[in-house]
């Protein structure tokens, strides 16, 4: 019995020796590169994704409902790069925000992140990740098994916020008298490589391996009330409308292959871990770059306001716009709209705004799409 048990033990690591594959950090995006990627975010049934190998995971039925295009370019050429000396690589995984990456041998790591979501916050922040955060290991082999943990203290002042917010805040603390606010965050979780085989998916089939990813992620708000210290405000803070505080699970997996840069699959899975809710997957046929401008479709729209702090005017500087008609805004800390315009723009376009008439203090200014989302935004300081 027992040499028969030996035999199929042989038999299994033999036929799992020949399918698997070998992630190394070849696969880590450098400088340069650009990733494609397109998004079902109503991806239906999927089949069985048990586990381990090999198997055959027929994904060629999922429809882009949208498109992502992330270029990875030198942490210098980031807005807050020279502010992250340890950072090789940048990108802009979304409109407002700039991620920056440590790279080493074995690790691709989220260092920092500089914007506004998912917090209510008026202005850009850096969010340094203490340690940084692990997005991909090498090599990578089946019954790869990893743990990781990191997290970030921000220091924040009450006018980072909305004042609709803190007005809220105001009445669940009994017009406490807040000093300085912080978010809180703390990151906890595993990494097993539990699955290998091909992958089939719309334009092409792909040797895998699939790393499950469980995460926890916890975010806190602090106050500073004199003379009480720092107290935590979290329950207040969303009793208050604050979003993303809390405790969230997030469980996902992700299917990475030898050679492509792009994971082949990411599935992201309901809190029941039943079905999948959203599928990105690689692009094999990603859109035409414009000869005469090298930086492809997708790339963030962003504001530089010029000078800041300011005396009599700013400028607004405004890139990588798609034609469209805007809505440019500048609030006051209580709200109040002191300069409005509605244009049609394209590329790039300077609004210069005179601030002679204001009284010194703090604005915000946003730029708004035809629907009313915010495009980006920024923080001003009126001499």
């Amino acid at each position: 019995m027992k040499k028969c048990l030996a035999i199929l033990v042989l038999l299994f690591a033999a036929i799992g020796l020949s399918a698997q594959i070998t992630v190394t950090s070849a696969t880590f995006p450098v400088a340069g590169d650009t990733l494609w990627f397109a998004i079902d975010n109503s991806p239906g049934n999927i089949g069985s994704l048990t586990p381990p190998g090999p198997q055959n995971w027929d994904f060629t039925g999922l429809s882009a409902d949208a498109t992502q295009t992330i270029v990875y370019r030198p942490a210098s050429e980031g807005s807050v790069g020279p502010m992250l000396p340890d950072a090789e690589l940048y990108a802009v995984l979304s409109a407002g925000t700039e991620h920056y990456y440590n790279v080493t041998d074995t690790k691709f790591e989220l260092q920092a992140y500089n914007g506004i979501v998912p917090y209510d916050l008026f202005a850009n922040n850096i969010f340094e990740y203490y340690p940084p955060l692990p997005e991909r290991r090498a090599p990578l082999n089946f019954f790869d098994i990893n743990a990781a943990s990191s997290g970030f203290l921000e220091l924040l002042l009450p006018s980072d916020f909305s004042p609709v917010l803190m007005l809220n805040l105001a009445l669940q603390t009994n017009n406490a008298q807040i000093d300085s606010m912080r978010y809180r965050v703390a990151i906890s979780g595993i990494q097993a490589v539990d699955g290998f085989g091909t992958m089939s998916i719309p334009g092409g089939s792909f040797d895998v391996l699939r790393e499950k990813r469980t995460q926890y992620t916890e975010t806190r708000i602090d106050a500073k009330i004199p003379p009480l210290g720092w107290l935590d405000l979290t329950d207040n803070c969303i009793q208050a409308g604050f979003f993303g505080l809390g405790v969230d699970t997030t469980v996902a997996y992700y299917f990475f292959n030898d050679v492509a840069k792009e994971p082949i699959a990411i599935v992201t899975l309901d809190n029941n871990q039943a079905f999948a809710t959203q599928i990105v997957y690689k692009n094999t046929t990603p859109p035409v770059i414009n000869a005469v401008d090298d930086k492809p479709k997708g790339v963030a729209p962003t504001v530089a306001l010029s000078p800041n702090p300011a005396s009599d005017e700013v400028a607004l500087e405004l890139n990588n716009l798609v034609p469209s008609r805007y809505r440019m805004a500048i609030f006051d800390e209580n709200g109040r709209v002191i300069f409005e315009k509605i244009a049609q723009l394209n590329g790039r376009h300077t609004e210069r705004v005179g601030l002679s008439q204001q009284a010194s203090g703090v604005y915000f200014f946003s730029l708004f799409d035809e629907n009313g989302g915010v495009v980006c935004q920024g923080k001003l300081v009126k001499k």
